[in-house]
């Protein structure tokens, strides 16, 4: 396995950003046509906070629905982001993200220079699609073929629920399906 490689290998180099006083209007723009899930917040360059589309869900505000002009310009992103951010250095590997995304609660990881720079994103996605491609060996037990198989299925979950546009179903899918591939080890 090649969990040792630089996490830059699997990272969204230079991911779409909103400045910490990015109008709600903005942020509801960004996740609407660039269909992704996780918007990190910066201010001179460097990290200070990390909005989901689950924030804006959990605020009653759809992504990309309606629009309220009241909320949309009077609402920051800095008033809606998640401030204790998990992150990666720069130099981290593939394993350590894999640690940080499955310990729970958090789908996306910023990967940030010494500087809290931000320089990368890697998503519980991008580390399912990286560990999917490792092949298993032709004389592979069952069980390293059942526990691919078992990630194909969380893959599947992961990629319905980033095209599907049904933030809270889906979320539920993804976490039941993680749960289950995390039961089977």
């Amino acid at each position: 396995m090649r969990s040792n490689e630089p996490v830059s290998h699997i990272m969204i180099a230079a991911p779409e950003v909103v400045e910490l006083g990015q109008s709600l209007g903005d942020v509801r723009k960004a996740f609407a046509s660039l269909r992704f899930h996780h918007l990190p917040v910066v201010r001179n360059e460097k990290l200070v906070g990390l909005i989901s589309s689950s924030n804006l869900l959990k605020l009653g505000i759809d992504e990309g629905g309606e629009d309220n002009s009241f909320l949309d310009n009077t609402i920051t992103a800095g008033e809606i982001m998640n401030k204790d951010v998990i992150t990666l250095n720069h130099r981290g590997t593939i394993e350590d993200a894999a640690r940080q995304l499955s310990a729970g609660g958090i789908h996306s990881l910023p990967i940030v220079d010494e500087n809290e720079h931000l320089v990368g994103l890697v998503t519980s996605t991008d580390l399912i699609n990286f560990l999917l491609e490792e092949s298993p060996p032709p004389d592979a037990p069952p069980e390293v073929l059942e526990h691919l198989s078992k990630l194909e299925k969380v893959l599947e979950a992961a990629e319905h629920y980033l095209h599907s546009g049904q933030g809270v179903i889906e979320h539920s899918r993804l976490t039941n399906a993680i749960e289950a591939a995390r039961k089977g080890r």
